[in-house]
Order: structure tokens, then sequence, then C-alpha cells
């Protein structure tokens, strides 16, 4: 096992078909590797546009957009 240093790191958080996160870091030519979060509490700030925060019966849901979803901001479900 080779550790690197990292301190700022560019990528997207993504979601498997499985239910796992991992974070997909690309490079200039397009090409990435993922990576499999070990970390118990990884520091992220959020810079994406299309975030968005819900909240329903109590609970936080961060997810795309409300035009992206269909949604109109008024919408309770």
């Amino acid at each position: 096992m080779k550790p690197e240093k990292i301190t700022k790191l560019k990528g997207i958080l993504c979601k498997s078909f499985d239910g796992r996160f991992f974070f997909r870091v690309r490079d200039a030519n397009g090409s990435f590797r993922d990576y499999t979060i070990a970390h118990s509490d990884l520091t992220i700030e959020i810079q994406d546009e299309e975030a968005f925060i819900y909240e329903k019966n109590g609970e936080y849901y961060i997810d795309h957009s409300p035009a992206t979803l269909g949604l109109s901001e008024s919408d309770d479900d």
C-alpha cells in the first residue's frame, strides 16, 4: 500500500446500482478512477448548482433541482 496525501481532489460522489457510494475522479483525457470510500467522516463541500435540499416528513434529502425532477418548487411529494 502506497499512501498519497490529498488536500484537494475534485470528483463526483456516485452511488452504485447496489447502493454503495464511491468517488469518481476524471482526468483531462476523459478517463477516470473510482475510489471506494473507507473514510468514516470525510469532509465534503457541495459545489453543484444542480443540488437542492428537500425535507419530507422530518427527513432531509439532497437531490437534483425541481426542474430536473419534473417538480414545481412548491410540490410536497
